[in-house]
């Protein structure tokens, strides 16, 4: 490419000085004319002003822009190079050709064009956003961090409770949240909405619901930190705190030592710490967000959770392979003895806390996520794959081929094994999904079946204050927590707080009493599961038949209790015109016709959740 610059640079011929003032008069007017997608007029003006002055570069570029609005990718490319060997410093033409090309498929020889414009205008932004668009973000230029003069420490947790910093000094925040998943209808949950309205309404609804955190799993789309931003600005006395995690697959083979997949979670952990502070250029790859990240919302981060529910199976298998982990000392947090995950888990933590110190002078609350399976409580009722087996043998059972849960009490992580060190002004506490029908032992042992709950006997209750005793002097969050209002059941649950088989008010009801038992038990809050219904989502009573499996995101599946979590419904059809049950007639008349018969007329419809039959 720079040798053919070279070479038309010698073919530019010799000219008599050009009328500069009538030529340069003629670029404006044609600039203004292809802003305004005047197109063929802006054409006609640069070609006005080509003529004028044929050595000035700028009417070449602005015709080689013409001719990639008019799809004509050869021309435009030639003008281009044209423009680069008059003045090779003009970023414009730059990345003009790098689009040229693109457009093309020249994707090497694009990032090269991309990069070239960045390298004479480090400010240009489309070409930077082209390069996030084409995965590569290495040697962008970002602006210095200016490290404050002040530690800055939002909130932190003070014995079993989270505390948030104020004008007149700490106080008590007790978590009040919403996990926010955002594939709508049709889409899976790396397809996020990319416009600031769709996140700003939601926030709306989120603090009008009185919520007062809002949990991500992953890093989201820059829209939804400038909404945030937007909204905590305009609502001081409503704002929404940010529970942000750091998403991670499971490790190939277990191995949650193997470089390239721990250096790719520690990328994602200092991504998002970039993000939150607006200060990253995140290149897109597959299933992520990407995008440039401008707006600090660090202020209302109230704490990070990395990781997810995480299979016991691996944890296990990790354990063993590790046996000789046993402990870690680390710049924030310490493990005197622990399982290999344990040390692993804390290890990570401190990794992400190092990183925000000492890239922003920042510090907040983290944990890891945890779950029942998880748990490091004992529970007696619980069988393990292997005894379930046996048992089925002693009684004359044959072994159950279909088998597919998990070890639900075998393997264990801990957070109380995980001590502070003095460098840790946040804190740390204990993050946990806790659901009231799963694992069975939730509903099985009598002993949680005692506790009384405001709203009677409760064995969610009776399992929250187990785990409260375990984790005594440390915030406990339940991190999720909720049931769905899908036609089919998928666990039953002594109290009725069932997964499955609730209507949206009994949901609400039983949600509301959820909430309720989480603040008895003491505990340092709870975010309800969900803000959405996930239409990609599956359970096992309905995964066998959802085939094929990637396109379950497209229909609603009304006995799929995964489906249904929300509480904003995601529902098939219009309101005013699909049949309800019991509903206007006019629905079910505006059915089309099927069959006319001598007595009897039916009709019939469908829409991605039913098919609709009327007689």
């Amino acid at each position: 490419m720079f040798a053919l610059v070279a070479a038309l640079s010698a073919q530019v011929p010799l000219s008599a000085p050009c009328p500069r003032v009538p030529a340069a008069a003629a670029l404006d007017s044609a600039w203004q004319a292809y802003r305004r997608g005047a197109v063929a007029a802006a054409a006609r003006l640069f070609t006005t002003a080509d003529s004028l002055c044929p050595r000035a570069p700028g009417a070449q570029t602005g015709l080689g822009f013409v001719a990639l609005r008019q799809s004509r990718l050869a021309d435009a490319e030639q003008r281009f190079t044209r423009a680069l060997a008059a003045d090779s410093s003009d970023a414009d033409a730059w990345y003009g050709l790098g689009l040229a090309r693109l457009r093309r498929g020249e994707r090497a020889s694009a990032v090269l064009a991309f990069r070239s414009a960045l390298r004479r205008a480090p400010d240009y932004r489309d070409a930077a956003d082209q390069l996030l668009g084409l995965g590569v973000d290495s040697g962008l230029p970002l602006a210095p961090i200016a490290l404050p003069p002040e530690l800055r420490v939002p909130a932190r947790t003070a014995g079993e409770r989270f505390e948030v910093r104020t004008p007149q000094g700490w106080r008590p925040f007790y978590v009040k949240g919403i996990n926010l998943g955002a594939a709508l209808p049709g889409r899976f949950p790396s397809q996020f909405p990319a416009d600031d309205s769709t996140y700003a309404r939601w926030l709306e609804l989120m603090a009008g619901a009185n919520a007062n955190v809002v949990r991500l799993y992953t890093l989201f789309p820059p829209a939804f930190y400038r909404a945030l931003r937007r909204w905590n600005d305009a609502h001081p006395e409503h704002s929404l705190w940010l529970v942000h995690g750091v998403w991670a697959e499971p490790p190939p083979h277990h191995d949650y030592d193997l470089p390239a997949w721990k250096a790719d979670f520690r990328r994602e952990m200092r991504r998002v710490v970039d993000a939150v502070h607006g200060h990253a250029l995140v290149a897109t790859q597959r299933g992520r967000a990407w995008g440039r990240y401008e707006v600090d919302v660090s202020d209302h981060v109230l704490a990070f959770v990395l990781g997810r529910e995480w299979e016991p199976f691996s944890v296990g298998a990790y354990d063993r392979k590790r046996s000789g982990l046993g402990a870690y000392s680390g710049r924030f947090l310490a493990v005197d003895r622990g399982s290999a995950a344990d040390v692993w888990l804390a290890e990570q933590c401190d990794y992400l806390l190092a990183y925000e110190w000492d890239g922003y002078r920042a510090q907040r609350p983290i944990a890891y996520t945890n779950w029942p399976t998880l748990d490091p409580l004992h529970h007696p009722t619980e069988a393990s794959l292997a005894e379930e087996q046996a048992l089925r043998r002693r009684h004359g059972y044959p072994p159950n081929p279909r088998l597919k849960e998990y070890d639900n009490d075998l393997v264990a992580l801990d957070a109380m094994l995980v001590r502070t060190t003095p460098a840790d002004l946040a804190g740390y506490f204990a993050a946990y999904h806790a659901y009231p029908y799963y694992p069975d032992f939730v509903a099985l042992d009598s002993g949680y079946g005692i506790a009384k709950a405001a709203h009677g006997p409760s064995h969610y209750f009776g399992y929250l204050l187990d785990l409260k005793r375990h984790h005594a002097g440390r915030a406990l969050l339940i991190a999720e927590y909720g049931v769905p209002s899908s036609r089919g059941v998928s666990h039953l649950q002594p109290e009725g707080m069932d997964h499955g088989g609730l209507d949206e008010r009994q949901m609400a009801a039983v949600d509301v009493r959820l909430t309720q038992e989480i603040h008895d038990a003491g505990l340092a809050g709870g975010i309800v599961f969900s803000w959405l219904d996930e239409w990609f989502k599956h359970t096992w009573v309905t995964i066998d038949l959802e085939l094929p499996a990637e396109r379950t995101r497209l229909w609603h599946n009304v006995m799929d209790a995964e489906q249904h979590y929300g509480l904003l419904g995601e529902y098939a059809g219009n309101a005013a015109i699909t049949p309800q049950p019991g509903g206007d007639p006019g629905g079910w008349r505006g059915l089309e016709v099927s069959e006319r018969g001598h007595a009897v007329l039916s009709r019939v419809g469908a829409d991605a959740s039913y098919h609709y039959l009327a007689l």
